[in-house]
């Protein structure tokens, strides 16, 4: 098997893997697949899903062969037909006794389980979200309904009690007006009177001469 192995590594087909690292068994205080959080600081960042905080959450156990460790097998023998790349993948599982196909097929469906339990939970937890903004949303046009409804209302009512001052302080006016135009014609008309009946007595010194003045007894 090694003598395999270093041929294809010296071909440039394969590259050689340091020893899988075996994870932890999980917890069994862990919670089941199906309640992952759906955006945890450990199992997505910035966007970016974190694959081993999914499966160590999961509780997928380890593997002497790990599924990744395979597919850069395959990768490193891509020049191959897959009927070549089958073959010589299936001489390497004979040839080695450590480890076998069905730990990593085995190891790719226990992640992939893991990967579907996380996805629907993203979903539901997306979906949760969405009802939960409808709801924020219902309640925010409902106040805005009611806010500007109540401002309007007081707009219209003070616009009512503009236009009553706007009227009585126009009644006022007229009435202010029209009794300082009364006077002014009354006093005009007064001032007249005086003027010509000043006028009339001023005519008898004219044509009488000056007063005559009685001696005091």
């Amino acid at each position: 098997m090694k003598g395999m192995l270093n041929f294809l590594e010296k071909a440039g087909l394969v590259k050689s893997d340091p020893p899988a690292e075996i994870r932890p068994e999980a917890s069994d205080a862990a919670p089941p697949a199906d309640v992952l959080p759906a955006a945890t600081p450990s199992a997505v960042t910035s966007g970016v899903l974190d694959a081993e905080a999914v499966y160590a959450h999961a509780g997928v156990p380890p593997s002497v062969y790990p599924a990744e460790r395979l597919l850069r097998l395959v990768d490193g023998l891509s020049a191959m037909d897959p009927a070549t790349r089958l073959m010589a993948i299936q001489a390497m599982d004979a040839a080695d006794e450590s480890w076998s196909l069905a730990d990593p097929l085995a190891d790719a469906a226990a992640k992939i389980q893991a990967l579907a339990a996380h996805g629907q939970q993203l979903q539901a937890n997306l979906q949760a979200l969405e009802g939960e903004t409808q709801t924020q949303l219902a309640a925010v046009a409902s106040r805005q309904e009611q806010v500007v409804g109540d401002i309007r209302k007081q707009i219209t009512e003070l616009e009512a009690l503009v236009a009553r001052e706007l009227s009585r302080a126009a009644q006022e006016t007229a009435g202010h007006t029209a009794a300082l135009s009364a006077a002014t014609d009354q006093t005009q008309r007064a001032l007249g009177d005086i003027a010509q009946l000043s006028q009339r007595l001023q005519s008898l010194s004219a044509q009488f001469g000056a007063p005559v003045t009685r001696p005091q007894e």
